[in-house]
């Protein structure tokens, strides 16, 4: 399998955990560019702290050329405590691994290492606005849920390393349903879907023994 498929793991959870904040509160007329990133960072500070935790079903289909990886597996994030990924099938299977302090980790040399996570995330989200064209494209119903579509678009002289993304949120919930993603890697394009299913709100309950082969990070 080629390296594209096999380096996209971390970054996959970023878009899990990341994007459940970076768009929320940027709802605005179809059409409509976000691009206040003091504003964004605001709304996305207060949506963290609003929220305990998550958990859903990941579904991750990568695509380099003629190959493509499925991965599917339990993401499980307790705020303030940890991020768990439980692998069901792809070359992970049967793994589990646990990220403590995530925010910290995943955000790792971009926002602040001292501030608090809504202020990492908050960071996170302005540089996303400021560094990209992320418009608001209006409604749609996905998988019998009303979501709002944003796309992200790197600009031009960024094209060539930073991936175009389409994302769809839940607009009652405030999570991704769907990210679409294209690049270009060691010159190859790559399209990446991940798919959120099984989604549900509040501190999650996760067996913490069951965690055969599980790896903390």
């Amino acid at each position: 399998m080629s390296p594209p498929l096999r380096s996209r793991h971390r970054r996959a959870l970023l878009g899990v955990v990341g994007l459940v904040f970076v768009t929320a509160g940027c709802l605005g007329a179809p059409g409509t560019r976000v691009d206040d990133p003091s504003a964004v960072a605001e709304q996305v500070e207060s949506r963290y702290e609003r929220l305990d935790g998550f958990q859903a079903t990941m579904i991750q289909r990568v695509t380099v050329g003629d190959e493509t990886e499925t991965t599917r597996a339990t993401v499980t994030f307790d705020k303030g405590d940890s991020l768990r990924i439980a692998y069901e099938t792809g070359p992970k299977a049967g793994e589990v691994a646990v990220i403590e302090n995530p925010s910290a980790k995943l955000f790792a040399g971009g926002a602040d290492a001292d501030a608090e996570a809504s202020a990492r995330f908050g960071t996170v989200a302005a540089d996303l606005v400021r560094d990209n064209e992320v418009v608001f494209e209006g409604t749609e119903r996905l998988d019998g849920r009303s979501t709002a579509v944003f796309s992200v678009t790197p600009p031009d002289d960024a094209a060539a390393t930073r991936p175009e993304r389409r994302v769809w949120v839940d607009t009652k919930q405030v999570v991704p349903r769907r990210i679409e993603s294209t690049w270009i890697e060691d010159g190859q394009r790559v399209n990446e879907t991940i798919r959120f299913e099984n989604v549900s709100l509040g501190v999650p309950a996760t067996d913490t023994g069951a965690t055969p082969g599980g790896a903390t990070a």
